[in-house]
């Protein structure tokens, strides 16, 4: 184990420097190696990290602060609250919208109509029903939540939360 050069506390930052064609071996601290301008932001955040690598070898325009130009609406608006606002959102968004319609819709891209277990022949409506359409509404606020939270969207995620703790009652 090598300790920092500066400080003697346990040296994190292993260098190889050529000087007058020679290695040489520098051992630092990170805050020694930030003092000496060889680290020059600790501890980047993966995710920023791999934005940053997407944007500048992907040459595509940033969709979070893309905005219609109609209704103004940005990509990260849509994503807190999950409504868009004008019919041009569609288009602007159209491969972001995708993904999430696919997830909503159990992979698919395009209505098919609705069915569902109660339509079986002798089952009674749903909708005559109240506790099984409370049930499924709540199974479909869990899935967007879920959602809601892998997309970061925390704002929207604590909003179906309320919406779900309210349809459940007091526990």
């Amino acid at each position: 184990m090598h300790l920092c050069e500066r400080c003697n506390k346990p040296a994190t930052v292993h260098l190889t420097e050529i000087s007058g064609g020679k290695p040489h071996e520098v051992h630092l601290c990170d805050a020694c190696a930030q003092e000496a301008g060889y680290i020059q932001q600790s501890h980047v955040p993966i995710n920023e990290l791999l934005n940053q690598f997407l944007k500048s070898h992907a040459q595509m325009p940033d969709v979070q602060t893309q905005r219609c130009p109609d209704c103004g609406l940005t990509w990260q608006e849509f994503k807190d609250t999950g409504l868009l606002g004008c019919g041009r959102d569609y288009d602007l968004f159209e491969k972001q919208l995708q993904g999430v319609i696919e997830r909503a819709q159990h992979g698919g891209t395009h209505h098919t109509g609705k069915t569902s277990a109660s339509s079986a022949p002798g089952a009674a409506p749903a909708a005559e029903d109240p506790v099984k359409l409370r049930q499924a509404e709540i199974k479909r606020l869990k899935k967007e939540l879920d959602i809601a939270v892998k997309e970061e969207s925390y704002e929207t995620a604590a909003r179906i939360r309320d919406q779900i703790k309210s349809m459940e009652g007091p526990s």
